[in-house]
């Protein structure tokens, strides 16, 4: 599940050896949930228009009325059913205008990145970490470059920017003012993978770059309380940056098969940038990752997608009532930073559904409760004048793929 994991998940579905059974369904209505106060009351979610072709864990951010997306599998008239191996160079651009309803093309960014980050700053659109996958002369699995695409000259132009102090894979990031944060994610240090989705280990470092002092680069500030993470929900509302959840694998137990190892977190954090202070949360209603989040009103933090219920091993309140298997996450999310409470919303996101030829990749698995659906995993989540769109995701589809985009309706009380 990468705001975003696992993601991927993470390649083939295979058994767990071991894997145990599920606690009763009526588990799931016992979750806590804080009540929080008046906000949003539901949001409705109906298909809007596909993306230009299938894609997933595309870096994406919002430039005023306009989405654009960079840095994933495929390219304008790729097939997967037809040619799910070929996915192009993970360097086609697009951009969506919410005014029009249409799609564009950018040009070509100049490397292509597996699992990057977008960030958006005034009106320029920020390119940064994840896997460099072209060109082949310049692979690096976990990447510190970043690049610029702006629009300043009347054309669009990609332009690179300072390399970050950490290479990283699966990071978050976010902007504040004219300031990048990214956390977490997974860094190499210049080791060799683990396999193409566990590059590096899991690390809980920060760093912060000043778009308006370039010259200043890169600097490091309090890492995340707790464990190194990645595919965390990351929001900034003003000065603070919210964390919630994430994914890892706990390597010192794993040997060759990193299933039964995989973690999920429970809990969440907000940074105070002026002071660099974190402070913990509530603990989650459920542990997740490989969701995505946005913020309505400068208050309220949506977060949806991505998988949940992988063992936790953290300090978490709800340990008892995690369920013994994972599942995919149809439920939408809200936090209330004010009142710093959740909210379950009634209405979930619906499932994606999978062609008829793959239904039984997810049937036959008995490790994943695929019961209420197939996941949405990774699918970036954007908010543009009220509306929610959440665009792709890893799917079960010939080549994990999808251009299905899901347009989120706010209700408000």
């Amino acid at each position: 599940m990468a705001g975003r994991a696992r993601r991927r998940l993470h390649g083939a579905l295979q058994p767990i050896a071991g894997s145990v059974r599920a606690l009763p369904w009526l588990l799931c209505l016992c979750l806590p949930v804080q009540a929080a106060g008046a906000g949003i009351r539901d949001i409705t979610w109906t298909p809007g228009k596909p993306l230009p072709w299938p894609t997933k864990g595309q870096a994406q951010a919002v430039l005023g009325d306009v989405i654009v997306a960079a840095g994933a599998p495929g390219y304008p008239g790729w097939n997967p059913s037809k040619n799910s191996r070929d996915r192009g160079r993970h360097n086609s651009v697009w951009l969506f205008d919410t005014r029009t309803n249409n799609y564009g093309i950018l040009p070509d960014a100049p490397v292509g990145l597996s699992w990057p980050q977008g960030v958006a700053v005034g009106n320029d659109f920020y390119l940064l970490t994840g896997t460099v996958r072209w060109p082949q002369d310049r692979v690096d699995i976990t990447t510190d470059r970043m690049f610029r695409l702006s629009s300043r000259s009347g054309e669009w132009r990609w332009r690179e920017m300072p390399s970050l102090i950490t290479g990283r894979f699966l990071a978050a990031a976010v902007s504040s003012g004219t300031s990048i944060v990214v956390l977490g994610g997974q860094a190499s240090f210049g080791a060799s993978p683990y396999t193409g989705d566990h590059p590096g280990v899991y690390i809980n470092s920060v760093e912060i770059f000043d778009t308006a002092d370039p010259g200043r680069g890169w600097r490091e500030i309090p890492p995340i309380p707790g464990f190194g993470r990645e595919s965390m929900a990351a929001v900034a509302i003003g000065e603070k940056v919210y964390v919630f959840g994430g994914f890892y694998v706990n390597y010192a137990e794993a040997g060759d098969d990193f299933h039964p190892h995989r973690r999920h977190g429970g809990d969440a954090y907000v940074l105070d940038l002026p002071s660099l202070r974190w402070r913990r949360l509530p603990d989650l209603p459920f542990p997740a990752g490989g969701w995505e989040a946005a913020v309505h009103r400068d208050r309220y933090v949506i977060i949806a997608g991505g998988m949940r219920d992988y063992p936790v091993d953290h300090p978490y309140a709800y340990t008892d009532r995690v369920p013994n298997r994972p599942a995919p996450n149809f439920e939408v999310l809200v936090f209330d930073a004010k009142e710093e409470a959740y909210r379950i919303l009634p209405t979930k996101l619906p499932p994606f559904r999978p062609p008829p030829e793959m239904r039984h990749k997810a049937l036959d698995v008995d490790w994943i409760d695929f019961s209420r659906g197939v996941y949405r995993l990774a699918a970036e989540l954007s908010l543009v004048r009220g509306k929610l769109y959440l665009a792709g995701g890893e799917v079960i589809s010939p080549a994990n793929v999808t251009d299905e985009v899901l347009v989120g309706t706010i209700i408000e009380e």
